[in-house]
């Protein structure tokens, strides 16, 4: 079942990169919990079930260009690890900016359930799946 989360989740990297917001929220579970530890200003950090999508939406209108390319994939289980290089261009003067960081992802019968967004690094996303496991 692990892999058929790591395939999940990279089809939901592909939709995000797309701007297919539709396809991702058709695979958050209705109740799931989205932790982003650097929200946008004016943009709450812990959101459940619909607010997921303002949070994108937010993402989204923040920036003219917004895309998350994943270089490593970790598999633990019903959990995923992103390793990711984002890429952000500003919407007024159109900057560019990278960032590198890891998110985690939880998956239950097909929907991600729980995720945490703007880690550091790798080890600091593994860790909060270990406190979550």
């Amino acid at each position: 079942m692990s892999q058929e989360n790591v395939d999940l989740i990279r089809r939901l990297n592909t939709a995000f990169n797309a701007g297919e917001d539709h396809v991702i929220a058709d695979h958050v579970a209705p109740d799931a919990e989205l932790t982003d530890h650097m929200p946008l200003p004016d943009v709450a950090g812990s959101v459940r079930g619909e607010e997921v999508r303002t949070v994108l939406a937010a993402w989204r209108e923040g920036f003219k260009g917004f895309e998350a390319n994943v270089v490593e994939y970790v598999d633990r289980g019903d959990f995923v690890v992103c390793v990711t290089n984002w890429r952000f261009v500003s919407r007024d003067e159109g900057v560019e900016m990278e960032w590198n960081g890891a998110e985690a992802w939880q998956v239950r019968d097909g929907k991600v359930v729980w995720g945490q967004a703007g880690f550091r690094d790798k080890e600091a996303a593994l860790e909060a799946v270990e406190l979550r496991d």
